[in-house]
């Protein structure tokens, strides 16, 4: 996105070296805290007992695809607070996937889901991802019944203050005691009862008006619930002098509007008004007041993306007086995709086909739910990637149906959207801080990917000598090997960062000088990952929310489930027999076994692969780089004399081995009787990072085609914890005889892919997937975003 920042327009009177000192500042705030925000994505809005939650996360900075944390940590929490259960998964394209399994036995009517990265926990943490869930169970228990409480009413004056004789724009904001708006209409008094003005909400209980102070008056609001009891709120104390700030849209931009009192400060006479976006300036004007009370001026937007942009007014002593955010839509965060049913079949576990594709050549990483749409009812103004990552991902407080403000292209949207910006918190600057040049020091430190940190002991002083190493194996828990070689330092503490594995691994390791050995107890290894809390604070779960999750929406799910059983049982006795189902599929070739065991959808695709377990000639080879040389047209692979170089097209491939990047000295040390299959991608074809040489992935033996373990024999180990075990997805294939295939199937969550990625060279894909017992209308939702920072979300049904 940095095409948008490259030109700082000013305006009015002008700006100088002010404005490159304010730019440059924002940049070590940035650099600081980057303000990280995530979207997750689940395959369905509730849950019963017993079920699984399946999460994708997507995580941004600004408008651009997050690339500053590597690691992304889920909670599942309890009304009190306790860490239920926690996963971790890396971060891949700006993207995390996982799942958690919800207790059979639980009979709460709500879970909570918690989302973050160390750089959100090191920022302002109330902008954590975090989502009531509701769970669906007929013991579930409601907790104690909230005692009533009449509505809210807050009052919020544009700009943040209002001022004697200066007219303002009040917006305001009525809520019920769960945070959910509600209609309110009313009058404005002053201190004598006269009416001033009078009021009534326009959308999700905000509405706005415009009112004078008056010297010496003071002004409250008598209002009530339409219909209902009569309340009264008053409204903020004004001031007595200073600036006010006010934004309306304008042909291709915002317009500002500055106002002084008569009497004001000598700092008021000379004012600055900056706009920025994600952390960066786009505008600066400075604004003469001292022969006038009011100044105006367009900031342009038409080629800014689209956002929320925040205005601060500073004095002459940069100190700041009003601010305001308003949002920029230019309709330009969306890119061309599809989902589709090319082959739809609702029989009872009916086999069906759905395309996923794109117009366009930028990768993008995308997930895919597919629901029972009878027994997953949804808002279609509900949060959504888009949303989230342009609005509520950046506000405080609930906001009511965000997805309204993005689906509608009306003039009304448009008004309402900007009550949205005038009744919200945001992420505010210490400005102090910020031209003084301070940053928050980080409370913790992230680790790229899994490290190994180790400290050696027990061995004699002086024998950590220069040349000392740690050679290991890391053997991971479906039996794939990882070879490798540490330098110790001199105070016997050993590194390596970069690792991707899963579940708990064995590293196996002893030292490169044959007089020296030790046993396990003498090594102490952590992975690099945040250790969490078992508890998180109370408020911090009422600020996700409640929702009303009835006693009749649990029977009413339970009771679609029944009946479409009963019917079906009874139409099978009725016949003598159950129906029966004739699916026709596609054998699975070698190729596709392979990739299935061992790649993941980031490596999914490539231009050349090579199955090493098959091929008996393979073992004859002294490395994988011999092995390879002559086999890929244009790649070039020098050896002899230590580690052997690599060329493709001018470029260097990246290497990667069990999809952790590594260089071409480890690959030359592990045995080619270790390697199952490697990929080939050709220079500019992959998506995986470091990808523009080429790629080569290596993958080591695991499962059944693992070779004895003839290299660990004998050696110490330690246990090294890896990612949380991935789970996969359970999609029946009725095209094979299973045991399973007797039992109902009444599955609400028919499919769930969170890994789809495509580019130029793979624009289309075919998936599949069976009907269950009872659907009879599909609900599909898919979302993702390209590495350019465009969104996409669609749902659709299919009857």
């Amino acid at each position: 996105m940095a095409k948008y920042f490259s030109v700082l327009l000013f305006l009015l009177i002008g700006y100088g070296a002010d404005s490159q000192k304010l730019d440059s500042l924002l940049d070590i705030q940035r650099g600081a805290d980057p303000q990280e925000k995530v979207y997750v994505q689940f395959d369905k809005n509730y849950y019963n007992p017993g079920e699984t939650i399946w999460f994708k996360a997507y995580l941004f900075t600004g408008t651009d695809p997050s690339e500053t944390s590597k690691n992304f940590y889920a909670e599942l929490l309890d009304e009190q607070g306790n860490v239920l259960s926690r996963k971790t998964a890396p971060v891949s394209r700006s993207g995390a996937a996982g799942s958690f399994d919800i207790d059979s036995s639980f009979t709460k009517s709500m879970i909570y889901f918690r989302g973050y990265t160390i750089a959100m926990l090191n920022g302002d943490t109330s902008f954590l991802y975090t989502k009531a869930i509701p769970i669906l169970s007929a013991k579930a228990s409601t907790g104690k019944a909230l005692i009533q409480q009449p509505p809210a009413l807050r009052f919020m004056p544009e700009g943040g203050d209002w001022y004697n004789g200066l007219p303002a724009t009040m917006a305001f904001i009525a809520t019920d005691q769960k945070g959910f708006p509600v209609a309110v209409s009313g009058i404005v008094m002053d201190e004598k009862g006269s009416k001033v003005t009078d009021f009534r909400t326009l959308q999700n209980g905000m509405g706005r008006f415009v009112i004078t102070a008056e010297e010496g008056k003071t002004y409250t609001a008598s209002w009530n619930v339409e219909p209902g009891k009569q309340y009264t709120t008053p409204l903020p104390a004004f001031k007595a002098h200073g600036v006010s700030l006010t934004i309306t849209d304008a042909e291709g931009g915002k317009r500002f509007t500055v106002r002084r009192t008569e009497q004001h400060a000598e700092s008021m006479k000379r004012l600055f008004v900056i706009g920025y976006m994600n952390q960066r300036l786009i505008f600066q004007a400075t604004v003469n007041l001292s022969g006038k009370l009011t100044a105006s001026g367009i900031f342009p937007t038409k080629d800014l993306p689209s956002g929320i942009l925040q205005v601060t007014v500073f004095d002459s002593a940069y100190k700041p007086v009003a601010e305001r955010i308003a949002f920029v839509n230019n309709h330009d965060y969306e890119f061309d995709a599809d989902v589709f049913i090319g082959q739809k079949n609702m029989l009872r576990r009916g086999l069906n086909q759905v395309e996923v594709s794109m117009s366009d050549t930028v990768p993008a990483n995308l997930s895919l739910a597919i629901t029972d749409a009878d027994l997953n009812e949804t808002n279609s103004f509900d949060d959504n990637i888009i949303s989230h990552l342009l609005l509520t991902g950046d506000l405080r407080g609930k906001i009511s149906n965000p997805y309204y403000y993005f689906f509608s292209n009306s003039d009304s949207a448009a008004i309402h959207l900007d009550l949205v910006m005038l009744t919200h918190g945001w992420r505010r600057y210490n400005w102090d801080n910020v031209l003084a040049g301070k940053v928050v020091q980080p409370r913790w430190k992230e680790s790229n990917y899994l490290s190994l940190t180790g400290q050696i002991a027990g061995l004699q002083p002086g024998s950590y000598g220069s040349d000392l190493q740690l050679t290991g194996i890391l053997q991971t828990s479906d039996s794939a090997k990882t070879f490798f070689n540490l330098p110790v330092d001199r105070k016997g503490a050993v590194f390596a960062e970069g690792l991707f594995f899963y579940d708990n691994a064995k590293l196996f390791f002893n030292f490169n000088k044959k007089s020296m050995s030790f046993d396990k107890s003498m090594l102490m290894v952590d992975n690099g990952l945040h250790k969490g809390y078992r508890k998180v604070l109370p408020d911090t779960i009422a600020k996700m929310g409640l929702m009303d999750i009835t006693p009749g929406s649990i029977a009413s799910n339970n009771k679609i489930t029944k009946t479409f059983l009963q019917n079906r049982r009874l139409a099978a006795l009725k016949t003598g027999m159950l129906e029966n189902v004739t699916v026709k599929t596609k054998a699975k070739t070698a190729k596709d076994k392979m990739e299935e065991k061992y790649v993941s959808g980031l490596f999914s695709g490539g231009d050349k692969d090579f199955d090493l377990v098959n091929d008996p000639l393979a073992s004859g080879y002294m490395d994988i780089f011999q092995y390879l040389q002559g086999k890929v047209a244009g790649l070039q692979i020098t050896t002899g004399g230590g580690a052997p170089t690599l060329s493709w097209r001018g470029g260097t491939p990246a290497l990667y081995l069990n999809e952790m990047q590594t260089d071409a000295s480890m690959l030359s040390s592990t045995p080619v009787s270790e390697i199952a299959y490697v990929k080939i991608f050709r220079p500019g074809e992959s998506i995986v990072t470091g990808g523009g040489g080429g790629v080569i992935a290596i993958y080591t033996r695991k499962g059944g085609d693992a070779q004895p373990n003839a290299a660990t024999k004998g050696l110490s180990y330690v246990q090294l914890e890896g990612y949380s075990a991935l789970k996969q997805f359970y999609s029946p294939d009725y095209a094979t005889v299973s045991e399973k295939d007797a039992y109902d199937d009444v599955r609400s969550t028919l499919y769930w892919n969170p890994l789809i990625y495509l580019d130029k060279t793979r624009k289309r894909i075919r998936l599949q997937f069976y009907n269950n017992d009872i659907s009879k209308r599909y609900r599909l939702i898919m979302e993702g975003m390209n590495s350019e920072g465009k969104l996409f979300h669609v749902e659709k049904e299919v009857k």
